[in-house]
């Protein structure tokens, strides 16, 4: 039986991981702040702490659990207008850190750090890429620092690390009102749609690839390695967009230019490519397919 250990496991991916691993059979450990919304997986295989950050440093006292086959990081705070607070960002970084010390004292076998590609995003007329020193947002920021500490913290406790970083994820699941839920809820009301000029690369990747992606990462990944889990295509904005428009609602205006893109991801820094050849993934899901399912989930939202 595997033991695996998730820290933001009542997020929308988190709980997708969460419950793959309990359908596996493996016993599962959810550190939370939240417990009462992991309420619909409660089984004999799954043990709840509540966790907030500054408990992350005594994750061991909190459970008897031991011998960790993986343990998933999953936690952030500060979305939104928080995204270019400093102050609000690097409290993120201690505790991945202290999660890390954690996980050595009981005995893991594998940390796997989720960053995002915020981290890859640079400015609109930026001349260095982003591993040349380039960076747009301190969410982004924060999420380099706090992976390269928690990679160099994990080296000195001797417990294997490795990182992902989630394209746009979307799908059945997710509560937020993020672009890509905000998009399909306006077309499903036939709303005209406001957007970028669109031309940059963007990737929206249905959840369940994702979560096959993260799992396939944390069983399977090398050891140090930055894995992006994404579709296997990127795709200029304003072609995503018209896509999910002539699915779920054709004939509905989008007006490209509205607001000012200022940033975009740097693509040319990220291998999109090295899940699949260490581990086999690729993506799965039919776009159409992913956008009718999300659909009918965006229909069950209060957008009030």
């Amino acid at each position: 039986m595997k033991t695996i250990a998730i820290t933001g496991a009542s997020g929308f991916i988190g709980q997708h991981l969460l419950k793959h691993y309990l359908d596996e059979g493996a016993k599962v450990i959810a550190f939370v702040p939240d417990p009462e919304n992991l309420e619909p997986y409660a089984c004999e295989n799954l043990e709840i702490v509540k966790a907030f950050f500054e408990d992350f440093g005594r994750l061991a006292e909190l459970t008897p659990t031991r011998d960790i086959d993986i343990f998933y990081y999953l936690s952030w705070g500060g979305y939104g207008k928080a995204t270019n607070d400093y102050a609000a960002q690097q409290q993120n970084i201690l505790p991945i850190c202290s999660a890390v010390d954690s996980a050595s004292k009981m005995g893991c076998k594998r940390f796997l750090f989720s960053t995002s590609f915020s981290e890859y995003m640079i400015s609109e007329h930026e001349t260095l890429t982003h591993n040349t020193g380039a960076h747009c947002n301190v969410y982004g920021a924060a999420k380099q620092a706090a992976r390269v500490l928690a990679h160099a913290t994990a080296a000195q406790k001797g417990v294997p690390f490795l990182c992902v970083a989630f394209a746009n994820t979307f799908g059945v699941g997710d509560r937020s009102h993020r672009s890509t839920n905000l998009f399909v809820h306006k077309l499903l009301k036939g709303e005209t749609l406001d957007l970028t000029e669109g031309v940059h690369l963007y990737d929206w990747n249905y959840i369940e690839d994702t979560l096959a992606g993260l799992v396939l990462a944390g069983e399977k990944g090398k050891v140090d390695a930055v894995y992006y889990i994404g579709s296997d295509r990127r795709r200029p904005l304003k072609d995503i967009v018209g896509e999910v428009r002539d699915i779920l609602a054709p004939g509905v205006e989008i007006r490209l230019g509205t607001y000012k893109e200022d940033f975009h991801v740097d693509y040319s820094s990220v291998d999109v490519t090295r899940l699949y050849r260490d581990t086999g993934y690729q993506p799965k899901w039919d776009f159409k397919e992913a956008v009718l399912k999300t659909a009918e989930w965006v229909k069950t939202l209060d957008w009030e």
